[in-house]
């Protein structure tokens, strides 16, 4: 049974989900990752839609700061965990929601 769509944009991601997100590619900057996030991760069905939004803006919030880029997956979740931000996250949300919504097939 699929969670109900309020309780998946109530997911946070973890550090696990982090080290998935990592499997996916050898990544070289958060930009890259925040890139990824855009295009695949709404519609990958191994993150949630409040896991996808939440590591968009936090992966943001790094590539906006220059944080340095780490290739280690539990020192980025870390890092992202770290520097999140309110405004990013509900920016974020709102997006994946949006970009969820205009991807759905229209109701017959």
């Amino acid at each position: 049974m699929r969670p109900r769509p309020r309780v998946r944009f109530a997911k946070d991601y973890e550090a696990a989900d982090v080290a998935r997100l990592y499997r996916r590619r050898p990544w070289s900057s958060w930009q890259e990752i925040v890139e990824w996030l855009r295009t695949a991760g709404p519609t990958d069905p191994s993150f949630t839609p409040g896991e996808v939004a939440r590591m968009l803006a936090d992966f943001s919030v790094l590539a906006e700061e220059n944080i340095p880029f780490v290739a280690d997956p539990g020192t980025a979740f870390a890092l992202a965990q770290a520097h999140r931000t309110a405004p990013a996250v509900l920016r974020a949300l709102a997006w994946v929601s949006a970009r969820r919504r205009a991807a759905a097939p229209e109701p017959r």
